[in-house]
C-alpha cells in the first residue's frame, strides 16, 4: 500500500511553488506578478529561519535524505524564480518603458544621480570588514541581513577578501532615477553600491563582488514557560535570534571556488547550509518595486464593500440586536470591526471590554480604541499573546501602551499560546440589564492584513454565543477550566474531541444509508489523529473534500485508503485564511467557522474558538461562497496523490475565478 502522508515541508515548498506559478501567470497584472514574487521570497526566507533546523542537527539517514530533497527543490524553484524575473518580468517592463538597471551600462546622467545618491546618503551606513584568510577568526554575518563578498587584488599582486553591508533595513531598496523622456529608470541600492565600489576601496583593484546573505535559526523554545518571568524569558529569546545558528548561506552563483572556501572558512559554515542563489537576495523587497506609471500595470482594484444592515441605522449595535451579522473580509469593508469597537468606547451604556489580541497592527486602530476606552470609564481587559512569533516586539510594545492606559493586561500562558480571536462588549441596556455584544472570526484583529487575508467576521448578542465566550474568558484569567462550553468549540478543551465526534458520525450515517459528507477549509492539515478519522472515514465510502492552502500531510487518492478524499488548494490575489467546518449530519448539516487549522499546534497547544452557524441565511451564504470555490477552474488545483499542484484549465469551459465570483456576488446583493 502506498504510503498516504508526505512530508510537512515538502508540502509547504509545494504551496510555496503555486505562488510562482501566480508570478509566471500572464493573465496576472505586471505588478500582482512582481508582488507574487516577493511573496514566494519572503515565505523561503521564513521556512529556511522556522522549519529546517531540525533536519541539519538530527544526524540521520531519513532527515539527510528529506534534507536532500528539499534542497533539490528549493533549487529548482530559485532557478524557476530567476527564470521568472530575467525571462517575463524584465522584458515586460521594457515594453512597458520601464528599464530595471541590473548588468547594462548606465546612462551618463544617471552615472552623476547614483554618485550623488551613493556619497551623500548610502555611504553613511556602509560598514566595510576585512578578512584575514590566514588568521582564524569568526566573522558575523546579521540574519537575514544583505552584504556583499568584495574580492581585491592589491599592487603587490595579492589577493584579499572583506564583505560590506547592503543597508536595505536602513533604505529602500530600489531608487527611481530621473526619467528619460517617457522612458522610466529603476536601480536597486546593490547595484549603485557596484558602480561606487571603487570609491570604497580606492586603492585595490576590485577583482569580484558577489552577494551574500545568512539566515539563522528563529524557532526558539522556552524550556520552562512555568517559572520565572516569561516576559523577560520571551524577550531573552528574541535577543537570541539575532545570533541563533545558521540554517542558509545564500551565496551569488557566479562566486569562484576560492570565494566559496574563504566563506565557509569565515562564518564556520557547513556544506548543507551553502546555497547557490542569484546576485540579488531579498527580493521580498520587491514588495516596494516602484511603479512610475500608477495606477497602470497594477491589476484591478477591489475596494471593500458596504455591508448594508450595518448602514441602515447609527448604531452597530441596534444592528446587532436586529439580527447576527456575518460579514467576508476583504471582499467587506473590516470598517465594521473598527466602528464596533469605537463606538463601544464612547458608548455611555458600554461597561466593559473583553479582547484576545494574536496579531496586532503596528499603528492599531483597535488597540487605540481600546485605550480611549479605558479613559473613558470602561473596564477593558485585553489578552494578548506574546509569543505570536515575529510579532513579540510589536505585541509587547501595545502591551505597555494599553498598560499605562489602564487597561488591564494579561499576556501569554505557560505551554500555550491564544491564537483565539473574539471580543465581548458588556452594556446595560434600557432595563438597567447587562447585555453582551460579541465578535467571533476566522482572522487577527488587524486592520492592515484585512486588506489581503480573506477571513469572517461575525457578530452576535445572542446568549448562547455569551455563555460560551465568558467561561474562555474566564478560563484566560483564572487559568482553570470551567464548564464545557455548549456551542463553541475550544481547542485545549473541546474542539479535537468534538471534532472526532462529528467525523465518527459522519461514518455511522454512511455505514446506515444515510447522507453523510465533510468539508474542511484550513491553511494546514498535520494532526495524527484528525488524518487518521478522516482516512477511516474514507474507507468507509464518506465524501471528504478538503481545501487547504498551506501544509497538507495527507494524500488524496491512495487506494484502500484515501480513494474517497479530495484536496484542492487555492492561491489568488486574496490570502485564503478563513477556516471553515462542515458536516452532512444527514440533511441537517452543521458548519462552523474557527481560528484553527487542522494542525497539530492548534488543536493540542493553542487555544482557539470554532463557532456555529444556526441562522439559515448564513448557513446558506457559507454554503455559496464553498460553492464558488469548489467550481473554481482558474485559480484552484488539486493536490494528488503525490502531493503536487495540478492546474488544469480547461479550454472548452467558461474560465471561473473564485474571489473575482465572490467579490461581484456580493456586490449584486448590495444592489438588491
Amino acid at each position: 500500500m502506498q504510503n498516504y502522508l508526505i512530508s510537512s515541508e515538502i508540502s509547504w515548498l509545494s504551496f510555496n511553488n503555486c505562488i510562482l506559478d501566480e508570478a509566471d501567470d500572464s493573465n496576472n497584472s505586471l505588478y500582482e506578478r512582481i508582488k507574487f514574487l516577493a511573496i514566494h521570497s519572503s515565505n523561503l526566507d521564513e521556512f529556511f529561519r522556522v522549519k529546517i533546523r531540525k533536519l541539519l542537527i538530527k544526524n540521520s539517514k531519513k532527515n539527510n535524505d528529506l534534507l536532500q530533497k528539499i534542497l533539490t527543490e528549493v533549487n529548482q524553484q530559485q532557478k524557476r524564480f530567476g527564470a521568472v524575473w530575467n525571462s517575463s518580468i524584465l522584458p515586460e517592463l521594457a515594453s512597458n518603458n520601464i528599464v530595471y538597471y541590473e548588468d547594462q551600462e548606465l546612462l551618463t546622467e544617471h552615472l552623476h544621480e547614483i554618485e550623488y545618491y551613493f556619497k551623500s546618503i548610502i555611504l553613511s551606513y556602509i560598514q566595510v570588514i576585512y578578512i584575514s584568510v590566514n588568521q582564524p577568526k569568526t566573522y558575523f554575518l546579521n540574519n537575514r541581513s544583505l552584504y556583499f563578498l568584495v574580492k581585491l587584488k592589491d599592487t603587490s599582486g595579492n589577493y584579499n577578501y572583506a564583505y560590506l553591508n547592503i543597508p536595505s533595513d536602513k533604505l529602500d531598496r530600489y531608487k527611481q532615477l530621473q526619467s528619460q523622456g517617457d522612458t522610466h529608470y529603476i536601480i536597486s541600492i546593490d547595484t549603485i553600491i557596484k558602480n561606487c565600489l571603487s570609491l570604497i576601496f580606492p586603492s585595490g583593484k576590485v577583482v569580484s563582488c558577489n552577494a551574500i546573505k545568512l539566515n539563522r535559526d528563529e524557532n526558539y523554545l522556552i524550556e520552562d514557560e512555568n517559572s520565572g518571568d516569561l516576559i523577560a524569558k520571551i524577550e531573552a529569546k528574541i535577543e537570541e535570534r539575532k545570533r541563533g545558528s545558521s540554517t542558509r548561506f545564500l551565496y551569488d552563483s557566479n562566486m569562484d571556488s576560492e570565494a566559496i572556501s574563504v566563506c565557509k572558512k569565515a562564518f564556520r559554515l557547513k556544506k548543507d547550509e551553502m546555497i547557490k542563489g542569484g546576485s540579488h537576495h531579498n527580493l521580498y523587497d520587491l514588495f516596494k518595486f516602484p511603479n512610475p506609471v500608477k495606477p497602470n500595470l497594477q491589476g484591478k482594484n477591489y475596494p471593500g464593500l458596504k455591508h448594508l444592515p450595518f448602514e441602515s441605522g447609527k448604531s452597530i449595535f441596534s444592528s446587532i440586536d436586529k439580527q447576527n451579522q456575518l460579514l467576508y473580509f476583504p471582499y467587506q469593508s473590516y470598517y465594521y470591526v473598527l466602528q464596533f469597537f469605537n463606538q463601544a468606547a464612547i458608548n455611555r451604556n458600554v461597561l466593559e471590554i473583553k479582547i484576545t489580541l494574536y496579531r496586532i497592527s503596528s499603528q492599531s486602530l483597535i488597540a487605540n480604541a481600546l485605550i480611549s476606552a479605558a479613559k473613558n470609564g470602561k473596564k477593558v481587559t485585553v489578552f494578548v499573546e506574546v509569543k505570536a512569533r515575529f510579532d513579540e516586539y510589536n505585541n509587547l510594545f501595545w502591551s505597555r501602551e494599553m498598560k499605562n492606559a489602564g487597561i488591564k493586561i494579561i499576556q501569554s500562558m505557560p505551554n500555550l499560546k491564544v491564537h483565539a480571536k473574539v471580543a465581548m462588549v458588556t452594556m446595560k441596556d434600557k432595563y438597567g440589564n447587562k447585555k453582551h455584544y460579541n465578535y467571533l472570526s476566522t482572522g487577527n484583529f488587524n486592520e492592515s492584513t484585512a486588506n489581503v487575508y480573506s477571513d469572517f467576521g461575525f457578530f452576535t448578542s445572542e446568549k448562547k454565543y455569551a455563555d460560551d465566550l465568558k467561561k474562555v474568558f474566564t478560563f484566560l484569567k483564572t487559568k482553570k477550566i470551567g464548564q464545557e462550553p455548549k456551542h463553541i468549540l475550544v481547542a485545549s478543551f473541546n474542539m479535537k474531541d468534538k471534532l472526532l465526534e462529528l467525523i465518527d458520525q459522519e461514518i455511522k450515517n454512511k455505514k446506515a444509508g444515510k447522507e453523510a459528507a465533510v468539508f474542511l477549509k484550513v491553511n494546514g492539515v498535520d494532526e495524527k489523529d484528525i488524518i487518521d478519522k478522516l482516512v477511516e472515514a474514507s474507507r468507509a465510502g464518506v465524501e471528504i473534500t478538503l481545501i487547504v492552502r498551506g501544509i497538507c500531510t495527507l494524500l488524496q487518492g491512495i487506494k484502500n485508503v484515501s480513494e474517497n478524499i479530495k484536496i484542492f488548494r487555492i492561491v489568488d490575489m486574496f490570502l485564503e485564511h478563513s477556516r471553515i467546518y462542515k458536516f452532512a449530519n444527514n440533511g441537517a448539516e452543521k458548519i462552523y467557522l474557527s481560528s484553527a487549522d487542522m494542525l497539530s499546534r492548534n488543536l493540542n497547544r493553542r487555544i482557539e474558538v470554532a463557532f456555529p452557524l444556526y441562522d439559515e441565511k448564513h448557513i446558506a451564504y457559507i454554503n455559496k461562497i464553498i460553492q464558488m470555490q469548489l467550481e473554481d477552474n482558474t485559480k484552484r488545483r488539486t493536490i494528488n496523490s503525490q502531493g503536487n499542484n495540478e492546474l488544469d484549465i480547461p479550454s472548452t469551459v467558461e474560465p471561473r475565478r473564485a474571489q473575482t465570483e465572490t467579490y461581484n456576488w456580493i456586490l449584486e446583493n448590495n444592489k438588491e
